[in-house]
């Protein structure tokens, strides 16, 4: 075997693997959420009201999501955050297939929605702070 073929097939691994957690993540999430909007009455909403912000219970849901997708507690430090998502998005990193192949459009979903757990994870940081973090003096 070719050394550029099992480095493929070893990036194809991890690929494979990170799509499944985050399926089983998803999955869990849609369960759980399900199970909750069963247990709990519905309001009905006339047609001229406006459905309400995102409240404070759905943001934290959005952050344990995040958390789970990038693989860290949900009040970790930038520096776990960022290190996560770099190592994730480098895996992830459709030029690392051959171009149309179906790993390479997992890839692609797998780097949006790490992009998007790391938006979400971070959305509340101060800037400087996640910009001049790795700073050495």
């Amino acid at each position: 075997m070719s050394t550029g073929r099992r480095a493929y097939d070893i990036l194809r691994g991890y690929v494979n693997r990170e799509w499944d957690r985050i399926k089983g993540v998803e999955f869990s999430t849609a369960e759980q959420e399900l199970q909750e909007a069963l247990e709990r009455p519905t309001q009905r909403v006339s047609g001229d009201s406006t459905v309400p912000a995102a409240s404070e219970e759905q943001t934290l849901d959005r952050q344990l999501l995040a958390s789970k997708i990038l693989g860290v507690a949900i009040n970790a430090p930038f520096d776990e955050i960022k290190k996560s998502f770099d190592r994730l998005n480098k895996r992830s990193d459709a030029s690392n297939f051959p171009s149309g192949s179906p790993e390479a459009a997992q890839a692609i979903e797998i780097q949006r929605r790490v992009q998007w757990a790391y938006g979400v994870l971070t959305e509340g940081m101060d800037v400087t702070e996640k910009r001049f973090r790795s700073l050495e003096i």
